[in-house]
């Protein structure tokens, strides 16, 4: 991709996912290089989103009302969040790993706010939810 989004990996996540994202050719940047571990969502959210990045979390509270989900609302965040975040860094990051050109190609396609959970075999768009389109057949004209 030659355009490739930043990724911006929350502090939940560690640094071994971003540094394994890096390995894979992905555009990092750590939490840790730009806000202290005690800056608030609030603050760090609409300042990633101002600079165009991407944010992987394991956060659920990112995708629930009255969590961090209104800042990302707010500030049209573009979030890629885990299943689930009780496993190790490495199957974190091989996560993420498997679904790098998904994201990559959804952040660079897709107009925020939206979150998306991702998990092995799962990517799944949480926020806001996915509409079906109803499958009318079209009005007969015969009469």
């Amino acid at each position: 991709m030659a355009n490739r989004p930043t990724l911006f990996v929350d502090r939940s996540l560690g640094k071994r996912v971003g540094i394994r994202l890096r390995e894979k050719g992905a555009t990092v940047e750590l939490h840790d290089e730009h806000f202290a571990q005690t800056t608030p969502d609030s603050v760090w959210i609409p300042n990633v989103t101002a600079r165009g990045w991407v944010i992987l979390t394991k956060d659920k509270n990112i995708r629930r009302p009255k969590g961090e989900r209104e800042d990302v609302l707010t500030a049209a965040a573009k979030v890629f969040t885990l299943t689930s975040g009780n496993v190790s860094g490495a199957v974190m990051a091989d996560i993420f790993i498997e679904h790098l050109v998904r994201i990559e190609n959804t952040a660079t396609s897709q107009t925020p706010p939206f979150v998306y959970a991702v998990g092995p075999g799962i990517f799944l768009q949480i926020l806001p939810p996915p509409t079906s389109q109803p499958t009318e057949e079209p009005a007969s004209t015969d009469q």
